[in-house]
């Protein structure tokens, strides 16, 4: 018998990032999870992931650590009395584990009800030979795949069909990339890893349809089947490259609109009817651009990293609108926060006066051996949105993002030096900064129609990417002209790039814009386009006349965010800088933030006062600076933007934090966590850490020995300046050695504030900023025996050998658990 009242709801989280997973399911669970407790829902959230932020915002009861396999969750399922679950926040290996829940038939003996989508919707959506029939009965057109679970049967089929084809492991128990093979040797070794992973040794085998061109659609659907278009989105690359190592573009810049376009929308929309999804649904298509044929390649009935990227560059409240839709609301009775009009409601299909883009960012400089081609295994570990006026100024603002210096950190080699064997070379076999080498490319004289046929890419971007090395050209030609600079900043130019064309410093760049008076407005993002009035609290910058920002006059706070996602501090920085954001809100400042990671929970509505999505340059800095006038700019720790800013007279006020790990290949068997504020010294706990290179907590030392721990702590403080240090010992007999005092690595902070009952960020801020410290206790779930940090490396998703003591500072993730 059905529950009519659903009051119990269990979210059950995606677990430690790694390649593929960033801060975007948490992120879409948080605001679910406020949603929810709008409405008086109690919540419950299960994760492993060590960074989760969402643990300070439920009690002890309601936030479980937990292994995400089914013996684990079955147990907390009958220890609970679950109305519903919501199954969508999970990603992919959620709804692996949900399918394990449903043969053992726990969903019906428990009476647990699933919303927003279906087991059967689950099942057909994630098996292709489901999902191809369903596709087939409605006459949507699909790449036919062959389910097998033989290796021979495999090989007797591509024998068949011919390569190029396309592997995919039937119900994977990870998060799993489609798998391109070229020949039987590649066929065979990806053979073994797939059927490995496969839950049900099986393997989906399909005719590659590399080279097409990729379009992706984020759609929602209510409980009337009333269907709407949130974001269409189309990739830089064709299909071939993962879609997460593309560059992807919003809105569509290639589809023609009554044909391509059109036929791509309806089908979508037809689709989301078809599998009676209700909340969101992220659909993957395939278009021969020859014929005009389109292909379904993927339903997505989830959030994941494009329905982040669709909330965040349409301002539309995904989240929001699909919690209170799983409820039983319709999209006529959802009201969008911020519109100013009592009928302006979620009906609203987004209109975008500005063009975003989503530019992949690699780690490739910390894993020298890895394979740096793109391919359908994604590789990227995080990325950046960046928005403006026109195609040009998107990408270069994305590429400000990520280029520090005259080439992309993320290309393997300088692209000025390739000779023409090798430039062809990562034209024709996609490589990180590949966007490097093709703008390399056009200032060799490459023909449009030759790069397209090498590359599959679009020639429309080719014309853009020609337009963006005329202005190059123009700037390196005509070094202080006003009418050129005028021009250049207008699609996107940074003051840091125009300086090394004329070969002048950044400032000169700044002061002689400032002269001809040159200077960026502030437009908001939000779904309507203008249409109706609207209460920003996101802006991005441009070079017109127009400027939507309202300055107010209360005391702020301007914090830097730190963008995408990389290895050493991930997600661990995104919690540091949330917590930064409400301590500050908590002392009475207006918040403002700088950041630019599409996934990030730092961006979400309903944390900053206001919200610029810019790349973290000095020029985009000092901009806001500029405009807002902040009583404080805050940053972790030091890091290069730190000292450019100093450099060009910025007064930061820099939280104590090591942006690295805890100091590696430094030898200790305990760790101490200890605060220094004027003449008071404090320890708040001590760790352990000799066992496979984990943190523990508490730590098994003896009595005697944590006293000496505590005695050696206090005399170590003394000698620091204000703040919160780690301090390590290594056990010699009865004696202990102090092996390093650190500040605070970011790495750390989350599981150190969790298991310690102590707001860290919140201390520290207060520290920073010569506050009165305030209550820093925090709930925390019940910590019978110990507590363990583990570090999530990327060395098997970048397929390299895993070294036999991995350095912290190229951990991606980090996982928690009891022991």
């Amino acid at each position: 018998m059905a529950r009519t009242k659903l009051q119990k709801i269990l979210i059950i989280g995606s677990g430690p990032n790694t390649i593929g997973v960033d801060t975007e399911l948490e992120a879409a669970a948080l605001q679910t999870i406020q949603e929810l407790h709008q409405v008086d829902k109690e919540v419950t959230f299960i994760t492993n992931n060590a960074n989760s932020v969402i643990g300070n915002y439920l009690d002890s009861d309601h936030f479980i650590i937990s292994n995400l396999d089914a013996n684990s969750l079955i147990a907390i399922l009958r220890n609970n009395e679950f109305d519903a679950l919501i199954p969508t926040l999970g990603g992919a290996p959620v709804f692996q584990v949900l399918h394990q829940l449903d043969e053992a038939g726990i969903f019906e003996q428990l009476n647990i009800r699933l919303l927003g989508v279906s087991l059967r919707t689950i099942a057909n959506t994630q098996n292709p030979e489901s999902l191809n029939r369903i596709l087939k009965n409605i006459h949507e057109p699909y790449i036919p795949t062959n389910i097998l679970n033989d290796a021979d049967a495999v090989l007797k089929f591509v024998h068949r069909i011919g390569y190029p084809v396309i592997l995919k492991p039937v119900a994977a128990i990870s998060n799993s990339s489609r798998m391109r093979c070229e020949n039987e040797h590649q066929l065979k070794q990806m053979l073994a890893s797939a059927f490995r992973i496969s839950t049900t040794h099986q393997v989906a085998v399909e005719k590659s349809i590399v080279g097409f061109k990729e379009i992706e659609m984020t759609l929602i659907r209510d409980n009337e089947n009333t269907r709407m278009l949130i974001c269409a989105a189309e990739d830089f690359n064709p299909v071939g490259v993962h879609a997460g190592d593309s560059v992807v573009f919003t809105p569509t810049q290639t589809l023609t609109d009554q044909e391509e376009f059109q036929a791509i929308r309806t089908s979508a929309l037809r689709i989301v009817q078809e599998f009676k999804i209700r909340g969101i649904c992220h659909i993957q298509f395939a278009l021969n651009t020859v014929t005009g044929n389109y292909y379904v390649i993927r339903v997505n009935p989830y959030f994941d990293r494009t329905t982040a990227f669709a909330a965040r560059a349409t301002g539309y409240p995904v989240a929001l609108v699909c919690t209170q839709i799983s409820f039983g609301r319709n999209l006529r009775n959802i009201k969008i926060p911020g519109l100013r009009q009592h009928d302006s409601l979620a009906l609203i299909e987004p209109t975008l006066d500005h063009i975003a883009v989503r530019f992949p960012t690699f780690s490739f400089a910390s894993f020298a051996n890895a394979n740096q081609e793109l391919n359908t295994r994604m590789k990227s570990t995080g990325s950046v949105i960046a928005f403006g006026r026109s195609t040009e100024e998107a990408l270069l603002k994305a590429i400000r993002s990520v280029d520090s210096t005259t080439t992309s950190e993320q290309a393997a080699l300088d692209e000025s030096r390739l000779n023409e064997g090798q430039l062809i070379n990562v034209l024709v076999h996609p490589t990180a900064g590949e966007m490097f080498y093709l703008l390399e490319a056009i200032r060799r004289g490459y023909q449009v129609e030759e790069l397209s046929e090498l590359t599959k890419i679009d020639a429309f971007y080719f014309y853009k990417l020609i337009h963006i090395v005329q202005i190059e050209k123009k700037l390196r030609k005509n070094p202080f002209d006003a009418s050129i600079l005028q021009n250049a900043k207008y699609y996107g130019y940074g003051d840091s790039q125009i300086a090394r064309l004329w070969k002048c410093s950044d400032k000169k760049v700044r002061e002689f814009r400032h002269t001809n008076h040159i200077e960026p407005t502030f437009k908001g993002i939000e779904p309507t386009a203008g249409e109706f009035p609207y209460n920003n609290r996101s802006y991005y910058t441009t070079f017109e006349t127009e400027n939507e920002a309202q300055i107010s006059e209360q005391p702020k706070v301007f914090i830097l965010g730190t963008a995408n996602s990389q290895v050493g501090t991930n997600s661990a920085a995104d919690y540091v800088t949330v917590h930064t954001i409400e301590t500050c809100q908590n002392l009475g400042y207006e918040t403002v933030l700088i950041n630019n990671n599409p996934g990030a929970i730092s961006i979400l509505p309903k944390l900053a006062d206001k919200l610029y999505l810019e790349p973290l340059t000095v020029e985009n800095c000092l901009n806001i600076i500029n405009s807002e006038q902040p009583d404080f700019v805050i940053a972790q720790g030091k890091w290069q933007i730190v000292t450019d800013l100093s450099e060009a007279g910025v007064d930061i006020t820099q939280l104590p934090l090591s942006r690295t790990s805890r100091a590696e290949n430094v030898d200790s068997h305990y760790l101490v966590v200890g605060r220094k504020s004027g003449d008071t010294e404090r320890n708040l706990g001590c760790f352990q850490t000799d066992q496979d290179d984990s943190l523990r907590f508490p730590s098994q030392a003896d009595p005697q020995i944590l006293k000496k721990i505590e005695h050696i702590s206090q005399s170590e403080l003394r000698k620091q300046s204000d703040g919160i240090y780690q301090i390590m010992f290594k056990q010699e007999g009865t004696h202990l050695i102090v092996t390093g005092t650190i500040p605070l690595a970011i790495q750390d902070i989350p599981f150190m504030t969790g298991v310690l009952n102590y707001d860290l960020v919140d201390d520290l801020v207060r520290m920073a900023l010569g506050k009165p410290e305030g209550d820093n206790m925090v709930e925390i779930p019940n910590t019978e025996g110990q507590l363990k940090l583990d570090h999530i490396f990327p060395y098997e998703q970048l397929q390299i050998p895993i070294p036999k003591n991995p350095p912290f500072s190229l951990a991606i993730g980090a996982k928690i658990s009891k022991s």
